[in-house]
């Protein structure tokens, strides 16, 4: 093996254990906050239990290497919508619950559960284009 092949492989295992902490640490943040949405309406409050459980246990194959591309696709395209879904709900608002089309607040938990989606997105996308291009 070569020590480029090395250094890519060290890379990989490293993007898949930052990706893997971003989405704990999201999922985390959901969890703490699912109180104060099944006040709301036990809709919302269902959604962030599932949304933080799906965040944590998605860690799990990205950070042990187990089907890559179809792990990475999904958390790209569940992380995705998430963050399109908090940019709706913080300019327009949802179109369900008892503030429907009302924006909610922009607060610290919610920009940072959004800026870890964000960087798991990306370190997706880096990571299906290394392993469609067989550089991993």
């Amino acid at each position: 093996m070569s020590s480029m092949t090395q250094v890519v492989r060290t890379n990989d295992r490293t993007l898949r254990t930052v990706l893997a902490v971003c989405s704990i640490a999201a999922g985390l943040i959901h969890a703490a906050v699912v109180r104060e949405h099944l006040e709301e309406d036990w809709v919302f409050g269902a959604f962030f239990i599932v949304v933080a459980a799906l965040q944590i246990v998605w860690a799990i194959p990205i950070s042990l290497d187990v089907s890559v591309i179809p792990f990475a696709s999904a958390g790209i395209l569940g992380s995705g919508a998430l963050v399109a879904l908090w940019a709706v709900s913080r300019t327009a608002g949802l179109p369900i619950g008892p503030g429907a089309w009302m924006p909610e607040p922009v607060q610290t938990l919610d920009v940072s559960a959004t800026v870890l989606e964000l960087v798991l997105v990306a370190g997706a996308l880096v990571l299906v284009r290394r392993r469609r291009l067989g550089s991993v």
